[in-house]
């Protein structure tokens, strides 16, 4: 009989937790295996995909921090079965999580590695080596990822200075990887191997030994400069004329009208745009209808704003819109002739709504569809 609480219970505690371990570590083999892909050989390892194994890996370090063995009682746990923080149960428990939206080839690598996640738990980790688990993983063992400023299958320098490839003005194809040429790459405004020379655009506002700063050229500059400003254009863009004292200088296309009739120049750096006037004016110089130099058909000009203004035709005229329950509408710019409510106009005729009218509306509509119906055929 086994006593509660005595040394041989606790050895059978402790051997059925061993157990119980065996079948979750075969478990985790097994849903593994069934999730990989099924390929001959060994899964060619990518250094992204042996970033987010790092990655969650040391998500799962942090989630599982405070944990235990979650047996009730965590001092004789530690005690028979060594530490939780450094327990083959709590590496189970990360293992688990490694792929967790991660790439498809994730499980397969991980298969496939899944002894040298191991060894650097029991012979790193747990003896408190500070060993970076990256570095470990992912570029001296996998020989998936390179360090940094390195590319290509042995890890070759990126061109240029050792801390400062591509100058520093742009980046090595394939740095941090097994991948790539190693040619620079570089950012907006450089040039050469080693993103070295100003292109076309920009001009050289410093340079040493290990930096060159490069610097746009003004906006008047047609390709090339040597200084900032509109005086270190070597030549004008279209739009812009050489001066002596200030270099070069905008073109004010506006002074020679180029816009079409019923429309007002804007003058921009090297071009212009031509904007429609206001409704209320036949010519104008400028946005609204304080602008315009002629008032069009339907406004008049207030001579105390100078403004064009809508003229108000039913008011001025009483004889528009004459007939019986015909009333007249003010438009901008022009008037219409409408029917009280519940009458429709019917050949300038205003006739109460009813039946008839109904009637008519109705042989109206069927018109039109017979009309349609002939076009289409």
């Amino acid at each position: 009989m086994i006593i509660w609480g005595s040394k041989s219970f606790k050895a059978e505690c402790g051997f059925i937790i061993a157990y119980l371990l065996r079948v979750w570590k075969i478990f985790l083999f097994l849903r593994l295996t069934l999730s990989s892909s099924i390929v001959e050989g060994k899964t060619k390892p990518n250094c992204n995909v042996c970033k987010d194994i790092v990655s969650n890996f040391h998500k799962g370090l942090a989630s599982t921090a405070k944990s235990n063995f979650g047996g009730g009682n965590t001092k004789w746990e530690e005690k028979s079965l060594k530490s939780y923080a450094i327990s083959e149960v709590r590496l189970v428990e990360i293992m688990e999580h490694l792929c967790d939206e991660g790439a498809k080839e994730c499980h397969s690598v991980v298969e496939e590695h899944e002894e040298l996640v191991e060894r650097y738990w029991f012979k790193e980790f747990a003896q408190k080596r500070d060993t970076d688990f990256y570095k470990y993983f992912c570029i001296e063992n996998m020989k998936a990822c390179c360090p940094n400023n390195t590319y290509g299958p042995n890890c070759s320098q990126c061109p240029g200075d050792v801390d400062r490839p591509c100058n520093g003005q742009g980046y090595c194809q394939g740095e941090g990887t097994r991948e790539g040429d190693g040619k620079c790459n570089c950012n907006s405004g450089y040039r050469g191997d080693i993103c070295e020379e100003c292109r076309d655009g920009f001009f050289e506002e410093s340079k040493n030994d290990t930096h060159t700063v490069c610097k746009v050229c003004h906006i008047a500059c047609k390709n090339t400069c040597w200084e900032g400003g509109p005086k270190g254009c070597d030549e004008c863009k279209d739009g812009w004329l050489v001066d002596e004292e200030q270099g070069c200088i905008d073109v004010n296309e506006c002074l020679t009208d180029p816009c079409e009739e019923n429309q007002f120049c804007t003058n921009t750096q090297g071009s212009y745009t031509c904007f429609s006037c206001d409704d209320a004016c036949v010519s104008c110089t400028g946005a609204g209808p304080d602008k315009c130099q002629e008032c069009s058909s339907g406004y008049t000009v207030n001579q105390d704003t100078n403004i064009c203004q809508d003229t108000n035709e039913c008011e001025e005229d009483s004889s528009l819109c004459q007939g019986e329950h015909l009333l007249c509408r003010n438009k901008p710019g022009s008037y219409d002739c409408q029917c009280e409510s519940g009458y429709q106009l019917q050949d300038g005729v205003c006739i109460k709504d009813g039946p008839e009218t109904e009637s008519v509306n109705n042989d109206e509509i069927n018109t039109e569809i017979n009309n349609e119906t002939r076009e289409e055929l």
